[in-house]
């Protein structure tokens, strides 16, 4: 056989390889970015839903009438104790999906940090509230969360 034939083929089947390679990997990073827009969707949409827009609202009575988090927590009965747990619930998944790069955290500012700001205020920032045997490894995750949050230029709502 001819080197430059033999040349010429292996110079065609690297080319093929690495077009496949990079295709492979555009798609991949496609897929990948679609999944952290849609699950950012999902969050957005369940944060705003009526269910839970009204367990934001009980949450942010109760704890602004009974102190940091988990004093309030102890202190709610029924719907708001359980609006509160639904809060923090919420913001700790959401802190957990960013750490490990499921969600596109550009578009998780821009819809929230303004209200990472007021719930910081709630549920973080309160004298007592991080160091918490029971709550406090949540609160610290989720304090992480508001820190990156509130780079937001944003302001609106507090609820």
């Amino acid at each position: 056989m001819d080197p430059a034939l033999t040349t010429q083929l292996i110079l065609i089947f690297a080319g093929a390889l690495l077009g496949a390679l990079f295709g492979g990997f555009a798609r991949w990073t496609g897929a990948r970015n679609d999944r952290r827009l849609r699950l950012t969707l999902d969050l957005y949409t369940e944060f705003h839903s009526p269910l839970f827009n009204h367990v934001r609202i009980l949450a942010h009575e109760a704890l602004e009438h009974s102190g940091a988090m988990p004093a309030a927590y102890e202190a709610a009965e029924g719907e708001r104790r359980e609006a509160i747990a639904s809060i923090v619930h919420f913001w700790e998944k959401v802190a957990l999906l960013l750490r490990v790069g499921a969600l596109d955290e550009r578009l998780l500012r821009r819809f929230f940090g303004q209200y990472a700001r007021w719930w910081s205020e709630l549920l973080c920032d309160r004298e007592g509230a991080l160091a918490d045997a029971e709550w406090g490894a949540t609160l610290r995750d989720i304090q992480w969360l508001f820190a990156r949050l509130k780079r937001s230029e944003r302001t609106g709502s507090r609820r």
